[in-house]
């Protein structure tokens, strides 16, 4: 009975710990009420899809945005046959903050996040693991302008 009893106080605190999502969208204090691409990459739309689910709607903070991104991979190092041994992927992306009357740029932010990486013999692999670094890039950037958009 001693242990039945002990058993529940700790199920019960650990239900209750109260746990809650850091970037949650009720949390925001802005609205996206129109988002817009300078062009139709795929990195713009992650982007932008990112974006959108930190949009609350409950706030008075109505702001329209124009984001442009880029995607670069650089061979930073050579191994002694000249083959690429090291890459180096950096992922831009360019926020424009426009007026809500006339769309004219209000604010421009840019953000930037790179990462470096050892170069794989196994090619499936390589672009398997870029795009994992490609994803991580893109949350620690929509992280970022989240802070920065809930500061305006």
């Amino acid at each position: 009975m001693k242990k039945l009893i002990i058993i529940v106080i700790a199920l019960f605190i650990l239900n209750n710990c109260g746990y809650t999502p850091i970037y949650s969208s009720k949390d925001n204090n802005f609205y996206i009420k129109e988002l817009s691409q300078k062009s139709t990459s795929k990195l713009n739309s992650k982007i932008a899809n990112k974006l959108k689910i930190f949009s609350n709607q409950n706030s008075e903070n109505i702001i329209k945005l124009e984001i442009s991104s880029n995607k670069k991979i650089e061979t930073t190092q050579k191994d002694q046959k000249g083959d690429p041994s090291k890459f180096l992927m950096t992922v831009l992306l360019n926020i424009n903050i426009l007026n809500k009357n006339n769309y004219e740029i209000n604010k421009t932010k840019n953000f930037s996040k790179n990462f470096n990486y050892n170069n794989n013999s196994n090619k499936f692999s390589l672009k398997q693991y870029e795009k994992e670094i490609e994803n991580t890039l893109i949350n620690k950037i929509v992280e970022e302008s989240i802070i920065y958009l809930s500061e305006l």
